[in-house]
Order: structure tokens, then C-alpha cells, then sequence
């Protein structure tokens, strides 16, 4: 399909079918893949400064990845407005056929990646062994995923670096990329539910508890707090959470600021009693007493092993 019978010409990534976020005029754009003849993927790096605005829909998987810098990012899917800390490191997804309406306060530095719709697809069926159509990624904002970081700034720096890079490597790249997407962070993958609620929560109750997680990790949360926007019971959610991932919503919370921290702890300098309020625990006893059992060391011990 990417190809030009005529001409034998590649066609590069539909660069008109993106939500255009970087082409507005508070955000400067440092490259593109333009002109690299990506078929499969395209790339662009860009300082954001603040803007409130509302993008349309791409038929195509997006994946943002904030380079340096932090902000707050209020966002608007389907309902309601949702505000979250970013962070360097952090990603997001948007799923294909995505609307979003974004509110950045700070300016940040930020790579943003599209997989083409068929390349998903592909992968879909190769990994499933079934109709790409009943799957369903999952929109994610933001939230931390080092292989996903990784692989996105693999991407970046091919067309930072070396413009010239063979589209075959970038589709490898891309490809991995979007196994490890469909895999994790879709209706078929790890801790999503079936869409019955007798087999457990439906992916987008899952999605949504994912979401008051991530936006809201600093703040002290109810489970009233956490079943928010499911339309169901604290105790109906709580069981129908554990018959979808094995865990309690407490368990799956503390977990989450545990990763949270380790990254903060591992990537910024940041002092240790913020990156405690910031992940939500109650004091630095509590988050040393938390972290030390979980993770095997103190946050300190942990910070000095991880920049040796």
C-alpha cells in the first residue's frame, strides 16, 4: 500500500492525518522524519510552550515522550477534565480515532511518534492470531514505561542523527514498538478485562481507574476515589479489580508509586521528601518503611546504587 505502481516511488507517512499538535503556533519544531521516506512511521521534535486547544481525531496510534522539563497537563477525552504532573521520562498514548483537548502550563521538550493504522494492524495479527479489528488500544496519560521510552527515543534519534537511516531498521523499530503497545496497553493485553462485567471490570473501567492513578498519584485516594466513573460500588469495583489482575485497587496504587518513585529517584534530582509527597505517601517514614520493603533498600541507598 505504500508504494506507487507507476512511479515505484515510496510514499512516505501521511504527515495531513496527525493530530497536528506540534504544528500550532506555540510549539517550535526542532526536526521531522519529512523527507527521511518513513512509510510506517513518522517523528517530530518540538518545544511546547503553554496552549489550551483541541485536536482532532488521527486514524494512526500516537505516542508522546516528554524529553526534559516538567508541566501540567490537563486533558479531556470523551467526559470530564483530567490534570496530571509530567515529568522527563513520562509517555502517554493516544489510540487511533482519538479526539483530545490539552491544557499545558510550562513549556517542555517532547518527541512525538506516529505508528501508521496498517502497521498496527499487522502486528496485531501476528501476535493475536486474530481480527486486529477487536482490539482496541488503550488511550494512557501519562504514565511510565522505560521500554516504551526507549524505544521511542530510538526512533528519534535515527532521524536526529542520521536522517539516511534505512526505513527496514525503522520499521523493526516500529514494529517492536508496537507488539510491546498492543501487548500492554490495549483491550487484549495483560490486566485487561473481558468487556462482561461478571469476568471483571471492562477495559474501559480499567482504563479509567488507570487514568485517576496516574493524574491524581499525589493525592490522598478513597476507594470511592479510585472506582470513580466505572458506575459502580466501592465493593462492587474492589472485586471485580481483583478478578481482573489478582490485586486489591490498594495494592495496585501502592505498586504504582513505588515505580513512580524509583524512576524519580533514578532519573532526577530531585529531594527525596518530594518525591515522596509527589508519589503520595504520608511522610518520609511512611514512603522509607514502603519503598525499603518493596523494593529491597532504602530511597537514599537506592538513588546512590542507580547513578553509579
Amino acid at each position: 500500500m505504500y508504494r506507487n505502481g507507476d512511479a515505484d516511488a515510496v510514499r512516505e507517512f501521511p504527515i495531513r492525518e496527525i493530530h497536528g499538535i506540534s504544528q500550532i503556533d506555540t510549539c517550535r519544531t526542532l526536526l521531522t522524519s519529512a523527507g527521511c521516506r518513513w512509510q510506517s512511521t513518522y517523528v517530530s521534535m518540538q518545544i511546547e510552550d503553554p496552549y489550551e486547544r483541541s485536536f482532532p481525531s488521527s486514524p494512526h496510534l500516537f505516542i508522546g515522550l516528554v524529553r526534559s522539563g516538567s508541566a501540567r497537563l490537563a486533558y479531556s477525552l470523551n467526559a470530564g477534565e483530567i490534570s496530571s504532573n509530567l515529568h522527563s521520562g513520562q509517555v502517554g498514548i493516544l489510540a487511533p480515532a482519538q479526539s483530545v483537548r490539552f491544557r499545558l502550563n510550562r513549556r517542555l521538550h517532547t518527541t512525538h511518534l506516529y505508528l501508521h493504522a496498517s502497521l498496527l494492524a499487522e502486528v496485531a495479527a501476528d501476535i493475536f492470531n486474530r481480527d486486529p479489528a477487536s482490539i482496541e488500544v488503550i488511550t494512557k496519560l501519562p504514565f511510565i514505561d522505560p521500554l516504551l521510552e526507549g524505544l521511542v527515543g530510538a526512533i528519534g534519534e535515527a532521524a536526529e542523527l542520521n536522517p539516511e537511516t534505512p526505513d527496514l531498521h525503522v520499521e523493526h523499530l516500529a514494529r517492536t514498538l508496537a507488539g510491546h503497545v498492543l501487548q500492554h496497553h490495549s483491550s487484549a493485553g495483560p490486566f485487561r478485562a473481558a468487556d462482561e462485567p461478571a469476568h471483571g471490570l471492562t477495559r474501559r473501567q480499567m482504563a479509567r481507574f488507570q487514568d485517576v492513578v496516574e493524574a491524581r498519584m499525589g493525592h490522598k485516594l478513597s476507594l470511592a476515589d479510585l472506582a470513580e466513573g466505572s458506575g459502580l460500588t466501592a465493593g462492587h469495583f474492589t472485586r471485580l479489580f481483583k478478578l481482573s489482575t489478582g490485586k486489591t485497587p490498594y495494592q495496585y496504587l501502592l505498586h504504582s508509586r513505588v515505580r513512580r518513585a524509583r524512576y524519580l529517584l533514578a532519573k532526577t534530582s530531585l529531594p527525596i521528601l518530594q518525591i515522596a509527597s509527589e508519589c503520595g505517601f504520608a511522610d518520609h517514614v511512611h514512603f522509607t518503611r514502603v519503598f525499603s520493603r518493596t523494593v529491597g533498600r532504602p530511597p537514599a541507598a537506592f538513588r546512590k546504587l542507580a547513578n553509579d
